[in-house]
């Protein structure tokens, strides 16, 4: 299997199934359970393939949390901002996405509308603010350099 020899250790954070691809609406392959050790075997986009026992799929990555194999002073360990005790490093960002993914890359018109769907009105806006105290205040825009 490919990446075998590059799997790195990591904990399952949020029990759930496998996926057989990395999509939410992918079939399982299987499932893992909170706590388990599984070796990562490849990363795309916000998901992580995994072998956990008999079992391999992929896990979106927030569902993980990885072992950086030693004492937190190596290059993984500092990379991720975990180096220390009691640090918390929370993070959204882009990485494993390759050229191919942002030039196949396709608007989710079905979860905008959605969201649309989901807004305050203006009406229902202001009776919040009211029944709140809230006040109106008016910020200037920043003025850039030209």
């Amino acid at each position: 299997m490919p990446g075998h020899a590059t799997a790195s250790p990591a904990h399952v954070r949020v029990a759930g199934p496998l996926q057989a691809q990395p999509v939410a609406s992918a079939p399982a392959t299987g499932s893992v359970k909170a706590g388990a050790v599984v070796d990562l075997i490849a990363r795309k986009g916000f998901w992580a393939q995994v072998r956990g026992g008999a079992s391999t799929g992929w896990l979106k990555l927030s569902r993980l949390s990885l072992d950086s194999g030693g004492s937190g002073n190596e290059i993984v360990a500092l990379a991720s901002g975990r180096t220390g005790t009691g640090n918390v490093v929370s993070a959204s960002g882009g990485r494993g996405l390759d050229a191919a993914d942002l030039a196949n890359a396709a608007p989710d018109t079905a979860a905008v509308a959605a969201l649309a769907r989901s807004a305050a009105s203006e009406a229902s806006a202001a009776q919040f603010a009211a029944a709140g105290r809230l006040k109106t205040r008016s910020v200037a825009y920043l003025r850039t350099k030209p």
